[in-house]
């Protein structure tokens, strides 16, 4: 933010940059703080310089759209050592959920769950709800496949009949 405002201020100075358009761009900070503070930051706001860097530290993908922005792409898988450590890039304080990049490139919070067969190119060859998650490790290399969101729990077989694939469901209809 202050070197933008160096730069307004040069500008003015200058005569680089009109009174106009110093008192648009003033404008503009303060719908944009206004809009921050009424709860709208999170969608309004690009990921700062500080988050891409430290997403980036941990071995993750920095995503600028999508339910959470630092996924987890495998770069090694079994029987070597998982390569980033995905235990890094949780989602919701839940251990069992992780942050994927989609082949939409969007960041997108995913339940673990077992591997479902086959992969995907994209999240329109997924179940409902779920999406094509890239570079995961359902096989000794890198594949992209469906994962479900976080709040899905591996069934076994036959219990449920609602599922895109089979033995897995959402947990709401676990009961049902």
């Amino acid at each position: 933010m202050f070197e933008d405002l160096d730069e307004l201020a040069k500008g003015l100075a200058e005569n680089d940059i009109s009174r106009r358009q110093a008192i648009r761009w003033a404008g503009y900070s303060v719908a944009g703080a206004a809009l921050s503070s009424m709860g709208f930051a999170e969608s309004a706001e690009a990921l700062t310089r500080k988050a891409r860097r430290r997403c980036r530290r941990k071995g993750g993908t920095p995503l600028e759209k999508g339910n959470c922005h630092c996924a987890w792409e495998a770069v090694t898988c079994p029987p070597a050592t998982i390569e980033p450590d995905p235990n890094l890039f949780t989602c919701q304080n839940d251990p069992t959920c992780f942050c994927f990049k989609t082949t939409e490139g969007k960041g997108f919070c995913a339940q673990e769950a077992g591997c479902p067969p086959g992969t995907c190119s994209s999240s329109s060859e997924c179940p409902p709800g779920w999406k094509c998650a890239v570079k995961t490790c359902c096989d000794v290399n890198p594949v992209s496949v469906c994962v479900p969101p976080c709040g899905t729990e591996e069934l076994s077989a036959g219990q449920d009949g609602t599922s895109g694939i089979k033995g897995l469901t959402p947990a709401g209809l676990r009961g049902a």
